[in-house]
């Protein structure tokens, strides 16, 4: 397991909260690739409004929550979920079971179970510890809202999970970051400085342009409305250090086959998980 804590610089406008967690058994769940003929263009109808975490540490969780509340093949998202006594049970005491809004409070209650679920020391409440894609994915998965998840380790396995639904990626912010350009374009420019980690929704692709749109979770105060958008290069470069893409199955929603990796040695898994996103011309 290879779980590492991203600092946060102080001042910086908006709050973040991603950590980077990599775990080898990961491999073993990789997303598939579909042929280069088969990517086309995507956007997945979000459903619930923009959200706003505030001054609290919880991308994972407002992202997750965002993946709930937005379309993807043969589902159709709603404002709310509902929540079984199993999940309820499984969530430490922050869900009851029955329905329950898509909004900010659920957002920080997913946040806080995934703290609990994740390889990052600490828990919220009282730590604002921030956390992990593959800590959300785990809370998701023990309330029963998710079936499984899978993870893309190349841009190719990321554009074909994107043709059956939206998809969270764990990135490091750069401070040019915060102010993108006005028609939403988010300038990633290293020499900036790191302002520390950040989970986001990706819920569309123009396979015209190369680019990608995220809802952030800053409220629509930022970027466009909400919204911005990565050129191919720039989330190429951002995945390539350190990031992740996790694929939750929403229960729902058609449960992906993950292709099994080949027979490594420990070793192997652990130089692959540091290299993540590298593979394949990443």
């Amino acid at each position: 397991m290879s779980t590492r804590h991203l600092h946060e610089r102080d001042g910086a406008p908006y709050r973040l909260g991603r950590h980077v967690e990599h775990d080898p058994r990961s491999l073993r769940y990789a997303h598939g690739v579909l042929p280069t003929s088969a990517i086309k263009s995507v956007e997945w109808t979000r459903r619930i409004p923009i959200l706003d975490q505030g001054r609290l540490g919880s991308c994972t969780g407002n992202a997750a929550t965002g993946l709930l509340g937005t379309d993807s093949a043969g589902r159709t998202a709603s404002t709310t979920v509902t929540i079984g006594a199993a999940g309820a049970a499984a969530s430490h005491g922050l869900f009851t079971a029955g329905e329950h809004a898509l909004d900010e409070d659920f957002a920080v209650k997913l946040y806080s179970l995934a703290t609990i679920l994740d390889g990052v020391s600490g828990q919220y409440p009282p730590t604002d510890t921030g956390s992990t894609g593959i800590g959300v994915a785990k809370a998701l998965r023990a309330l029963g809202l998710a079936g499984s998840y899978t993870h893309a380790f190349s841009v190719a396995a990321l554009n074909s999970a994107l043709q059956t639904g939206p998809v969270l990626i764990g990135i490091t912010w750069y401070q040019s970051m915060f102010d993108p350009k006005n028609d939403g374009q988010i300038v990633v420019d290293p020499s900036s400085g790191v302002a520390g980690g950040h989970e986001l929704e990706l819920n569309a692709f123009d396979a015209s342009t190369g680019e990608y749109q995220v809802p952030n979770s800053w409220n629509t105060s930022w970027g466009k409305d909400g919204y911005g958008y990565f050129t191919t290069a720039a989330l190429t470069s951002l995945l390539s250090q350190q990031g992740d893409v996790t694929v939750p199955a929403l229960v729902g929603a058609p449960q992906p086959t993950p292709t099994p990796a080949p027979a490594v040695t420990a070793e192997q898994l652990a130089t692959s998980i540091r290299g993540l996103l590298t593979q394949n011309g990443v």
